[in-house]
């Protein structure tokens, strides 16, 4: 077969040739051999046996298959396992969801609690001092004081003609912090041992601001929790536009503010309350310190506290 799908060079010589003369005589070494049938038939055989056959398409097709079978089987082994480690995910993540409910529950709770709590002690401290009396602007001198000879002067002149012939304090001292560096003097706290002369102390001196002694304005205060004066002072805004618009308000105890309008009073106990409590009041928005948690009240918080 090569012989005839070879080239053949005879058919260029002679085209090369043909204006040639002829020449005399042929070589005989020159002429190619015609191939035999034998030649042909081995030729033809080669090419058969190399040829691919059915077998070999068949072999070819069992082999791949298996390789497939192969790497489907691992696939889906691994997309089952990655099934059941997302199906024990999912199991966590729900359950852990479920914790973080709980927890979120009880922390809620808990918190509720701790403020019922701090109102509960808030309450029991003004209650231990429902007896005393916060006297604010008597010089200090610098030696040795009776605290209680002058107190007794200082509330003889409040009082006048209704003044006892004596007066029993329980205690009496000058507030336990260090002096301050412009020498204002420290507020004097007593307790009166009658709860009745002390009211009648104070309401006598709520008909004004300031009293005259000693040559200094002299203010008594009730002795409050420094919880509630914390609270006092974060309410100091509301306090204000209540004044300015002539809205009588009091405070109230266990800790709250009372304020009066159209002959109803409206009370203001916890901080997220503050934004009801000014709408009722037709009061504009105002921001006040939350005395409880700290920072400002810019929205109602979703907790409430019953």
């Amino acid at each position: 077969m090569d012989r005839y799908l070879a080239p053949s060079t005879a058919g260029h010589h002679e085209a090369a040739g043909a204006n040639m003369a002829d020449s005399p005589t042929r070589s005989l070494s020159s002429e190619q051999a015609e191939p035999s049938l034998a030649d042909i038939s081995a030729d033809i055989r080669a090419l058969a046996a190399a040829m691919v056959t059915k077998e070999d398409m068949r072999a070819l097709s069992d082999t791949l298959h298996a390789a497939i079978r192969t790497e489907v089987t691992s696939l889906r082994a691994e997309l089952t396992a990655q099934a059941t480690r997302m199906q024990v995910a999912e199991s966590n993540v729900q359950a852990m969801g479920d914790r973080l409910e709980a927890t979120n529950t009880a922390i809620h709770r808990q918190g509720n609690i701790l403020l019922q709590l701090r109102r509960q002690t808030e309450d029991l401290d003004n209650r231990g001092r429902r007896s005393n009396i916060r006297v604010r602007g008597l010089p200090e001198p610098e030696g040795n004081e009776d605290v209680e000879a002058t107190l007794q002067m200082l509330f003889r002149d409040i009082l006048g003609a209704e003044a006892p012939e004596s007066m029993v304090f329980d205690r009496a001292h000058r507030a336990a912090r260090a002096r301050a560096t412009d020498n204002t003097p420290r507020d004097i706290i007593c307790c009166l041992h009658a709860y009745k002369l002390k009211e009648k102390i104070m309401n006598k001196a709520r008909s004004r601001p300031t009293w005259r002694f000693r040559d200094a304005e002299v203010a008594l205060y009730q002795d409050l929790s420094p919880l509630t004066l914390e609270a006092r002072r974060a309410l100091r805004p509301v306090t204000t536009l209540l004044r300015d618009r002539g809205i009588p308000y009091k405070w109230g105890f266990p800790f709250m503010l009372l304020a009066r309008h159209h002959d109803e009073w409206f009370p203001l106990r916890w901080p997220e309350e503050v934004p009801r409590f000014l709408q009722r009041l037709n009061l504009p928005p105002t921001e006040v310190t939350d005395w409880i948690l700290g920072g400002a009240l810019t929205h109602l918080r979703s907790a409430h506290i019953c």
